[in-house]
Formats: structure tokens, sequence, C-alpha cells
């Protein structure tokens, strides 16, 4: 039986390997390099109309100067700071007033800028990357402003943050020669060092069209395409070649220890690294695939072991990280507070000497080749993952083809191959052994000296305004570069797009109430099932109860145990798991399209007939436990419950779906059984299947699994607690020690989406905190660089709405950032809106709706949406109307009617002695300490007992 499962399973790799015509590539791209050396790559897409475009540069941190780390993330922000004929803001909302969105990411070998937007905008988007390749300003106040922005990034990710500094400190073990050994984010002592020279220097030799990729995907034509290029990008002349790196890390010839100190991070995490090849190496594919059966998922060799069997790990996991010049492989377990680290490695170890010994077994490898299947098959489910696939391979591989090879090259890889990488990299020499300790005596240092303004900037000395604006001259071929007669000296817009593409839904409901909607599309050979649930964690009587119960069900049923079912669904390649929110519960699937009836089948086992076994129950309140007790140490959660706390008094949305430390401790199998047993039933549910797969199928299939699903009682009734009035402005602050930063929150409840102002509020929304150009973001960031992002406006629940702002900013500037904000809603609500504001989030709202439902599974969320909120069927249909209705005095009056400004709840997380007497110039400040509300290990649960080094193997 196991034989012919195994053969089975081959054989749908084989098919769907081969599932295009003969002489069809499944990515059908044109390449193209014009006479200056920039690749074109286009790939047409029909199932929207709407566009990628991607400008990959060959440039990332390892091309910086080691004491100018972060020049290659600074352009990440520069680039969008204009020309001599576009304003520091005009890509955002050029872009956003389309209906698109742009943004950029920086990476150890790359920089890539990202638009989406309507297909028949791509000439603005062409035009506005050309800009800033030919004629980017760089200036001495976009340099200052963005820099503070970079600034606020590093501490919000990395100096604020559990763990967030460790990567760095791997990396700098990992590698002592080649510049892997910094990471993306930068240094602010080296950036506060460094001159607009240096960095107009750095932006030079790198953003050339020589050592760049542009990417087009989407609803276009590949001449056309191509022809356009060449008109915005073919006259930018080509530039020296940038200089490659030579410093290659030599082989690492003895096992190496490392122990990082974590101040802020409360459980141990510990693991072995093993240096590997690049990617695009033979061999990568292969370390791939024997990482993920040593640790790749629930049924992967350490997780079974530590978290399964032993119960000493939350999680156990392996991977490969490919860099273009080198590798890293690595495994590892994140340690329950008493797991014994010395144990646990040498456990790992085990395990990795057990896969240099012998081969994995024939079910390992299938189970790792459909796994691999399905995320090439998830990987062609948007234009956007496309033209990352298309341009990552050719910038770091220089090898765009590799996306039409990479499914025979996974049918290839034999077990042998995965045992010959095993004895070639898995070796004790080439081993780095990782120990993160936290380190609780500093913790409690912090708490009591409070921070140090060297944690706050590292060290660099203070920032100065420059006097004056001095702009930094171009060098090399584009010194005194000139636009070609006849280059459009506006970004050449097109009209917005009006019509929207309407969805076909085809519904049934069954005999027992189960209805069943299917939104058929066989563009991907992929299929989601959702099973929406009425009942959400608004009708729990125990905080947590509904969410450990989605939790749980695929942790044992009727015919499989949780190793058994874990085994069933990564070897079938199906992924099906349950969540809960305040509103609803869901149980989802999703599948290669030939897997489709085994999701359902098992999504019907799993939520007609699960056990909640008493120990499944117990290791998932412990993992849940954990992820508390990291939570609750990051001054975003402690922020946000704060808020709805206040906000929401004794009605569900005061709480999380799942709860707090103590109401995890205080739930038992009964009360998580019994709460699924009483509200999940088939006339409080609804199926959605979307995808490749035909209705008449699905319902017959849907039928077979759940047709005779039935339920005797009568619907259960739950009632909800009143929203409270909202009080008088005020702030509560929790007290922080050793903060560098202050998270800020403001807000009060608010209407929902059948209230008739909800569309004028969408468009306030965007006008006050919705995007990088809205009134908030700009105060706050763009012109104060106070932060690395602001937002704000109305949001709407199943029974409840809310009005927010947030942000972050470093300790001293903490009242004037919340000072910021609150103007800015003054000002909002003392005059109107102007009417290109107006316009600019109308045409936003209104020309990104078709491209927020590119995919199946986006139109079964809204379905699920009109069908919970019990809004009209027409509702998609107002939303646009009554969006493109809104006026400036519209917006004027939403603002006042809907905003409370008089009964603001503001929160506040952070240093209280540095901050608390400001803070009182705005509002009554009350005083509460985080001490008190976060989660602490005690004493015995930081580590097990006998924790000593075992020697080596």
């Amino acid at each position: 039986m196991r034989s012919r499962t195994i053969a089975s399973s081959l054989l749908t790799v084989l098919a769907l390997a081969g599932s295009s015509p003969a002489g069809q590539r499944q990515y059908d791209f044109q390449r193209r390099e014009l006479k200056n050396g920039l690749t074109v790559i286009t790939l047409e897409d029909r199932s929207c109309p709407i566009v990628a475009v991607q400008v990959w540069y060959h440039v990332g941190s390892k091309d910086e100067d080691p004491e100018r780390q972060g020049f290659a993330h600074m352009f990440e922000h520069m680039m969008f700071r204009g020309t001599d004929v576009l304003g520091p803001e005009e890509h955002f909302s050029l872009i956003r007033r389309t209906g698109g969105d742009c943004n950029a990411f920086t990476a150890f070998d790359n920089t890539t800028y990202i638009n989406e937007l309507p297909s028949n905008q791509l000439e603005l988007a062409l035009w506005l990357e050309a800009e800033r390749m030919a004629f980017l300003k760089v200036d001495e106040e976009s340099f200052f402003k963005e820099r503070a922005v970079v600034e606020e990034e590093r501490r919000l990710r990395s100096l604020n943050a559990p763990y967030g500094t460790v990567l760095e400190k791997i990396l700098a073990s990992l590698f002592t020669k080649h510049p892997y050994r910094w990471s993306p984010i930068g240094s602010i002592p080296h950036l506060r060092a460094a001159t607009i020279d240096e960095l107009q220097a750095f932006w030079d030799t790198f953003y050339v069209p020589n050592n760049a990729t542009l990417v087009i995907v989407g609803d276009i034509q590949h001449d056309k395409a191509h022809a356009l290029a060449e008109k915005y990008f073919g006259w930018i002349p080509r530039c020296p070649p940038p200089p490659k790196i030579k410093d290659r890390e030599p082989p690492q010839t003895a096992p190496r220890k490392l122990t990082i100190p974590e101040k802020k991070g409360p459980v141990p995490i510990v693991g072995y690294l093993f240096r590997a090849p690049p990617s695009g190496h033979p061999d990568e594919l292969p370390l791939e695939m024997l990482m993920s059966v040593l640790g790749g998922g629930e049924s992967s060799r350490i997780y079974v072991d530590l978290v399964k069997k032993q119960k000493t790990a939350q999680a156990g996991l392996a991977g490969v990280f490919a860099l273009e010049d080198d590798g890293v492989a690595g495994a590892g377990a994140i340690l329950m507070p008493w797991g014994n680290k010395s144990k646990i490695l040498k456990t790992i170890r085990q395990h990795i000497e057990n896969l240099r010994k012998e081969p994995v077994t024939a079910r390992e490898l299938a189970k790792v080749r459909n796994q691999l299947l399905r995320e090439e098959v998830t990987k062609s489910l948007s234009v956007a993952n496309k033209a990352n696939l298309l341009g990552q391979y050719q910038t770091i591989e220089r090898d765009a083809e590799k996306a039409n090879r990479r499914l025979a090259e996974i049918r290839a890889v034999t077990a042998d191959d995965l045992l010959r990488v095993a004895r070639k990299y898995l070796t004790k020499e080439n081993r780095t052994e990782v120990r993160v300790e936290p380190q609780f005596a500093s913790m409690l240092g912090s708490l009591v000296a409070g921070s140090k303004e060297d944690d706050v900037d590292e060290g660099a000395a203070p920032a100065s305004k420059p006097a004056e604006n001095r702009v930094a001259r171009r060098g090399g071929v584009r010194a005194d570069l000139k636009r070609p007669a006849g280059f459009p000296e506006r970004p050449p817009a097109a009209k917005l797009l009006e019509s929207v593409p309407k969805v076909v839904t085809h519904e049934t409901v069954l005999e027992n109430g189960l209805k069943v909607v299917c939104v058929p599309n066989d563009e991907v050979p992929f299929t989601t099932i959702t099973l929406g649930l009425l009942h959400g964690a608004w009708t729990e009587e125990k905080p947590g109860t509904a969410a450990m119960a989605a939790q749980l069900i695929t942790k044992g049923s009727a015919n499989h145990s949780a190793e058994e079912m874990a085994e069933e669904l990564e070897f079938n390649a199906v992924s099906l798991s349950g969540s809960a929110t305040l509103d609803v519960a869901n149980v989802s699937a999703s599948c290669v399209s030939d897997k489709f009836e085994k999701a359902v089948e098992l999504m019907a086992e799993v939520v007609r007939t699960p056990k909640f076994p008493k120990d499944e129950f117990e290791i998932a309140r412990k993992q849940a436990l954990l992820g508390l007790m990291i939570s609750t140490r990051t001054p975003q959660y402690l922020a946000d419950r704060e808020l709805r706390r206040r906000i929401f008094g004794a009605h569900p949305y005061s709480r999380t779906p799942t709860g707090e430390p103590d109401d995890v401790r205080a739930l038992t199998v009964d009360d998580v059984a019994g709460w699924w047993r009483t509200h999940v039933r088939p006339d409080l549910a609804v199926l959605y299947v979307a995808g490749d797969v035909q209705p008449g199928k699905a319902v017959e299939t849907v039928k077979r699994y759940f047709g005779d699903w039935k339920v005797k009682e009568p619907k259960p009734e739950s009632k909800l607690a009143e929203v409270p009035p909202p009080s008088s402005t005020r702030i509560f602050l929790i007290d922080r020690p050793g903060s560098v930063q202050s998270e800020i929150r403001l807000g009060h409840a608010a209407i929902t989406r059948d209230d008739p102002d909800y569309f004028k509020g969408l468009v306030l929304s965007q006008i006050l905190g919705g995007g990088f150009n809205s009134r908030l973001n700009k105060a706050v960031r763009i012109e104060r660089g106070l932060t690395y992002g602001a937002r704000g406006g109305l949001s709407a629940d199943r029974f409840s709405g809310r009005f927010t702002a947030s942000t972050f900013t470093k300790t001293p500037s903490t009242a004037e950032a919340l000072k910021v904000i609150l103007d800015e809603v003054d000002k909002l609500q003392a005059s109107p809106a102007d009417p290109s504001e107006v316009e600019d989030a109308r045409s936003y709202l209104v020309g990104k709706f078709a491209g927020d439902r590119e995919t199946p599974s986006a139109t079964v969320s809204d379905l699920w949406l009109i069908e919970y909120c019990k809004l009209p069927k027409d509702y998609l249909d107002r939303y646009l109307s009554g969006v493109r209705k809104t006026t400036n005095d519209n917006v004027l009056d939403a603002a006042n009617k809907l905003i409370r400004r008089d009964k603001l709840t503001i929160v506040v997380v952070g240093e209280a002695q540095k901050i608390k007497t400001d803070l009182e110039k705005i509002a009554p400040v009350e005083v509460i300490k985080s001490t008190e509300k976060e989660e602490k290990p005690s004493g015995d649960e930081v580590t097990g007992p006998d924790d000593k080094d075992d020697g080596d193997d």
C-alpha cells in the first residue's frame, strides 16, 4: 500500500512538472538587452487588468564600504526623494493616484523597487523608474530626513525588539572576510558619519542601467512593453561596470561555538549552522530538500523528536539560506524555558549524523518533492510573485530561464544526492554551534537604570540639521545628462479604469444547511477551500478558547493521530489549519488541484471528528504561553493591548483571540472541545471552493464528505456586552524602562460598514493616514523624520468599528510626535480637505479595487465579509459608488462627526521618567508599570537542571 501511495505521488509530480503542452514554457517570458546594458524581461498575464513593474539593481549591503554600512538601505529610501522635475513625495502619490502601490526592499545582493498598478498605467511606472535611474537628486535635506527614518527603522526592528540583534551577531561569526558579515539594515554611526558626496558616488557606481534588470509582468503585450522600455530607458547611457566583490570567505576548517546574550528575548534558542553553497549551485536544491527532511515541518525529524516526543522545544526547524556568493544551512530549536540546551543540541547532532550515515526514505523524498512542487505552483498565483521570481533568478543567478527548469530539477534529485550533500556540508569542521541565552539580570538592570543615549544612537555623534540644502553633483557619464527630445516632461498618466471585472460564483445549499460557494478559476492548478464559521471568539466564555480549539483540530482526529495527520498533510502537500478571530473562525485548506478531494476529505475529518488529545493540548498551551512571553515584551503588543482594553471595556473586542497568559493557563481540554462541538455546525457555516476545480465536481465532493454532517441541538445563543461610551481625552503611559523608542496609539470606538457615512470615512482615512503621502505620514515622517511610519483612520469589524492613529519614535521626540498627530486631526476637522486630496483618495480606492481581487481567494474574502457582516449582496457596487460620490465637504462633515477629538484614549509605551513631563502638557497622564503586564518565566523555567556542555561528539 505504501509503495503504491509513493508511486502515485511521484506520478503527480511528473504530471504537474510536465503539465504544459510540449514546447510550452511555464513562464513564457521574453528577455532582451538594451544597448545600454539594461536587461528587460516581460511576461504576459491577462488574468487581471494590472501590471507589476520591478527594477532589480544588482547592489546590496555586500557592496558597501565596511565603514559605511547601510548605504544600499539608504538608497532604498533616497530613491523615492525625487529628481529635478519630481518632488520628494511624488513617486508615491502618482502611483497611488492610479490605485497602485509601490515599495522597495534591500537585501545582501540586490535592491529592488516594486510597483503594481492598473495595466493601462504602465508608462507612468516606466517614466518614474527611468527618472530616478537618470536624475536622482541627492541633497542634504533628503539625506537628513531619510537617515532619521532609517534610524527609527533600525531601532524598531533591531535595538528595541526581542532577538533584534541576533542575526547580525551570527553573521559576524560566520563570515570573517566577506561583507556578508554585516546585515542590510545599516549602522547609525556609519550613516551619521557619511556625506552626500559619498552617497552620490555610491549611486553613480551601482544604480546604472547595465547593473539593473527591468521586469514587467501582467496584462501587457511583449513587443509593446519592450518598445516602451526602449523609449523610457534606452537613452540612459551605459556606465562603467560596477566593481565586483573580490573577498571570498575561506572555508571553515574547525568547529566554532557562539553564545549570544539576549537582553529582550525571554526564551533560549539553540542550533547548528553550516556554511553552504551559494544560490544557483547544483548542490543548493538537494541541500534544501535534505534540510526539509530534517526540520521542514511538523512531520520532520527534529520537530517530531523535540516537540512531540521529548516535549522540550516549542519548535524544531531547519532550512537553507542561499546568497549570491555563499550560503548557510541550519537546524535548531526554540526551547521551552526549562529545556536543557546541551541535551537538545546533542539530539540535533544525532539527527544530522543519521542523515550522513544513510539515505532518507523514499517516502521522505517524495514528501519533500511534493512540498516543493506546491511551492512552485504558489509562485504563479500573482503577477507580483511572478515578477519577483524572474527578477531574483536573473539578478542573482543571471538565469531567468531557471524558472522553467525548476520542476524538472526537483524531479531529478535522488536520495543519493541528499546523502552526498549531507556528507559534504554537514560536517563537524564546517559547524557553528549557536546558543541565544536570555540575560534576565540585564533585563532587571534596565528596569532599574533605564536606557542610555548609547542605546538609542549606538554611540553615534548627534546629528545636526544641515545649514543649507546642498545638492550633490552627479558624476560619470550621467553628470551632464539631458532628457532626449520628445521625452515626456511630466508623468504620462492614463485615465482611471472605471470598469471592474465581475466575478462568477456558483452557490448551493446542502440539506444540512451548509452553504457551498464555488469561485472557479483555472489559470493556475491550485485550489483553496475555506470553511467560514459564523461563531468566532466573541462567543467564548473563557478567552482563548476558540483560537485554541481551531489550532488543535489537526492534532488528532477520528482516523489520524497528530503525527499521522502531519505526515499525511505534508506528504500530499496539503495545507490545512484552523484559526479564530474575534468575529469569526475559519478552517482553511489549499493544495495543487489534483489533491482537491484529499484536501476536502481531511478537512471534513478534522472539522467533524476532532479528538483534542490532552497531550497535544498541553503542547499547544505551552507554545501559546511562550509566544505570549515574547509578545508581551514588545512595546507594540503592550500599546495595542492597552488601547483595546481602554476603548472596549467588557466587550470582546477588548481582548485578542489568543487571550492573555492567565487566560491560557485557565483553559481545559473540556473548554476547548465543548466550544467546538457547540459552535461549529453546518447551519452556521459557509464552505468556499476557489480555484482550479469545476463547480459540479466541487459540490459533489463536498457532499460526499460533509453531506451527512448533522447536529440535533438548537443553535447556540451568545450575548455581547455593550461598547462603553468614550471618556475625555487622557494619556495612559506604560512605563517600559530601557526603551529606546516610544510606541504611540490613540483612538476610540467608531462606526461599522453598514453606517451611511462609512464610505466617506474610507476617503477621510486615506487622506489622514492611509498611505505614504497621507497627512500623518507626511507630517511625522517626511517633514520631520521622527518615525519610520505613521498611519491612522477608521476601520470596521463585525460588531463595532474604531478610529485609531499610531506611530513610534525615539524617546526624546515622543511628545513632539504625539502633538503632530493631534494637530493633524485638528486641521482635518477645521477646514475642508483640498479637492486634490479627495480626488487622490477616491482614485486610489477605486483604482486598486480590481488588483485587490486578483486571486480567487481574495474574492472569497469579499464574499465571506459580506456574509458574516450581513451586508447587502451588492455591497461591492455600493462601495465603489459611495467612494466615487464623496466630496471634500463630505470629508469635513465626516471628520467632525466620526472623530471625537475631545474623547480620545491615548496610549504611550516608553520610558516614563524621560517623557511623562512633556506628555502632561498635552493631556492628563496615568502611569502604568509595564512589569505588571509582562509574562515572566519563573526561576526554574529559565533552564533545565544539569544544563552543562556535554562535550562534542
